[in-house]
């Protein structure tokens, strides 16, 4: 049976500001996401990174090409159903946690949830396996100042995995992390792919790139190397 991958780039390029101003940022970019494989990202700065992740987290729409989420080509697709389709199927982890400090760690988890109609209480009945996957199952009653750094890094890829969402879109993840904390949450992350989910993690660390299945090099808006990391 074939299976759909989770996330596919075809030939994608974006442009920004016109004339002296242009700036081609990708330039006919084509990258598949299969299952259950977290592809890691790497190139220097300004070379297309972000924009790769924005890009694929429909966060904003290509000049041209396509890019199909679950098999759904999201060309054309008015801003309410790229909003919905975020909802159900992307998470986003950012190098600092964007945790909202007045909700506990456990309303943090169920947040996204919530945000789509879910009622609370059922929210909550999913906060503790959603932690527990994270390895934080007796902090859901504390807050974000309470926990370290790492810590709170595993909250938001709770958060960004709780309910059906399979794709994970990592954007220095372990940026703010010192080495040690930031290879605990690797390993959380690498958990998740493994348990099912998809990732692109984009990192300038090549430590944190070698928990990846494939390493992608991007310089001047190109994909120029794409590599199998791991053995």
């Amino acid at each position: 049976m074939s299976h759909v991958n989770p996330l596919e780039l075809d030939n994608i390029t974006s442009i920004f500001g016109t004339g002296a101003r242009k700036v081609t940022a990708l330039d006919n970019v084509s990258l598949t996401l299969s299952p259950g494989e977290l592809v890691a990202v790497m190139g220097p700065s300004g070379s297309g990174k972000s924009t790769l992740l924005n890009v694929a987290g429909l966060l904003q729409p290509p000049t041209s090409g396509r890019v199909l989420v679950n098999g759904i080509d999201t060309a054309g697709i008015s801003a309410s159903k790229a909003a919905e389709l975020r909802r159900n199927h992307l998470g986003f982890v950012f190098q600092h946690f964007n945790l909202v400090s007045t909700l506990t760690v456990g309303e943090n988890v169920t947040l996204p949830l919530e945000l789509e109609g879910m009622s609370s209480s059922q929210a909550k009945e999913l906060a503790p396996a959603a932690l527990a996957e994270v390895g934080l199952e007796n902090m859901a009653d504390r807050f974000p100042d309470e926990i370290s750094g790492g810590q709170a890094q595993r909250v938001a890829i709770a958060r960004a995995l709780v309910g059906k969402r399979g794709i994970l879109l990592a954007d220095e993840p372990t940026g703010a992390l010192d080495t040690a904390t930031g290879e605990e949450v690797m390993q959380v992350l690498r958990g998740r792919i493994d348990g099912g989910a998809s990732g692109l993690l984009v990192t300038h660390e090549p430590r944190f790139a070698a928990w990846a299945d494939r390493v992608v090099m991007v310089r001047d808006g190109r994909i120029t190397d794409n590599n199998t990391a791991r053995k």
